[in-house]
């Protein structure tokens, strides 16, 4: 009995550390938005140059690529290293990519940068999945919400790091040949520090993780499963017990399914939102609202936004099912994303714009649990890494259609983001089954 104790608050344990961890990783990411006008600034200041904004925006698409691409690599090195030397060295190694980026002074370092950090952040991120999995073996969007929860968090870390670091006396941007530059000698000198502030944040939210995560042993496993079984009130899990039937296709017969390449389509166009909504928010309001303080606000409260909808969105379709949430979820965020271009007319509108935007884009922590309704939860790693790939093809387009941004406007761009979200709406309406009349496996 004492061993289960221990390996029950052992899970509550794993939880904590995986959810500090994820903050960590998601930090240089979520808070790209609220840094690009100041790196902007700094090439400025560097080389006498203005950057193009498509350019500044490829950072974190860069990033995103990265995660999605190769996190995958983890789980082989998992075969082949020692799981807690495995995490040591990746978070280490993040941190101190993150910190190395003080030196950065070009586009093509910050590139390399990102192409480093999200490589590294991909395997953390499935480093974080798989402990979280082994130990509490229930998975749910319940359960992929409370990590993506804490992941969103680091926004608001980032921005708030952004505002106390690089500007606190809210210096205002100069407008040069149409861009938002600042130009004050204080805040030209901070924005180096910003990676420092950042890795020290990271390493912080890391360490609990370097000691804590590991995979359970053959002892603990058992126990677990007493545990479950038992059907415990002491019991950390956070699901129900679902029904054991319904659809379980493997990889191959995976490929002969239509709905999968609709929510494959439905993931390319949820990145164009989720982009647009952390990393542009800057962009598109910073020559109407000239209040640098104000927009870090912004992020940060749309970052809250993201963490609360990545729960949220995950506790729906526990409910609803996947056809009914993501139907909900995309229908709001279309018209929301092209009423930016009007909202930044009254900030505080914009910010609640913002805000609701950016809960919608939480719906992405229901991409593993619309996997296991859809397909069933055989080989659900490869099926959730193979969906999640998608984001991978919005980042291109993402990025292809930021360079048409300058010819077309912001307005014309702003609809082209908005207007695939509506059709991911009906697409899910009319392609995805309800709920009741599918169940399925989740235990196999």
């Amino acid at each position: 009995m004492a061993g289960t104790c221990c390996t029950r608050f052992y899970n509550w344990w794993v939880l904590i550390a995986v959810c500090l961890s994820s903050m960590g990783m998601g930090l240089p990411f979520f808070s790209y938005g609220a840094l690009l006008p100041y790196i902007s600034s700094l090439f400025f200041n560097i080389t006498g140059k203005l950057t193009s904004q498509a350019l500044l925006a490829l950072q974190p698409v860069i990033v995103l690529m990265g995660i999605t691409l190769t996190g995958s690599l983890a789980g082989f090195l998992e075969y082949y290293v020692n799981v807690r030397l495995l995490n040591l060295v990746l978070s280490l190694s993040y941190v101190l990519v993150i910190a190395l980026s003080y030196f950065v002074e070009s586009l093509a370092a910050l590139i390399a940068v990102s192409l480093i950090m999200g490589t590294l952040g991909g395997q953390i991120n499935v480093c974080n999945v798989a402990r979280l999995s082994e130990w509490n073996p229930r998975k749910s969007g319940a359960a992929n919400g409370i990590m993506g929860f804490f992941m969103g968090i680091s926004g608001f870390v980032g921005s708030v790091l952004c505002t106390s670091v690089i500007n606190p006396h809210n210096a205002k941007p100069e407008d040069i040949d149409g861009v938002s530059i600042f130009t004050d000698e204080t805040v030209v000198g901070n924005i180096r520090n910003i990676w420092l502030a950042w890795a020290g944040a990271t390493f912080i939210m890391f360490l609990p993780g370097i000691f804590i995560l590991r995979p359970p042993t053959t002892d603990e496993v058992c126990k677990q499963a007493d545990l479950l079984a038992g059907d415990s009130m002491e019991s950390v899990e956070l699901l129900p017990r679902p029904k054991i039937q319904g659809p379980n296709f493997s990889i191959k017969q995976l490929f002969s399914q239509p709905r999968f390449y609709v929510l494959y389509l439905i993931i390319m166009i949820l990145s164009l939102v989720l982009l647009t909504s952390t990393e542009l928010y800057k962009f598109i309001a910073i020559d109407t609202i000239k209040d640098d303080a104000f927009l870090n606000i912004v992020g940060a409260a749309g970052s809250i936004a993201n963490a609360f909808g990545r729960i949220t969105w995950g506790l729906i379709l526990d409910k609803i099912g996947t056809r009914a949430t993501y139907t909900l979820a995309f229908m709001i965020q279309g018209p929301l994303t092209i009423s930016l271009h009007y909202s930044k007319v009254l900030r505080w509108g914009y910010l609640a714009n913002l805000c609701i935007v950016s809960f919608c884009a939480g719906i992405f922590t229901c991409i593993a649990p619309a996997c296991i309704e859809l397909f069933g939860s055989r080989d659900i790693s490869l099926k959730y890494a193979l969906t999640l790939s998608a984001e991978s093809f919005g980042c291109v387009m993402f990025f292809l259609l930021q360079l048409g941004e300058p010819m077309f406007g912001e307005l014309i761009f702003l609809v082209v983001m908005g207007v695939p979200s509506i059709i991911a709406s009906l697409l899910a309406l009319f392609c995805f089954r309800s709920p009741k009349e599918i169940s399925y496996d989740v235990m196999n």
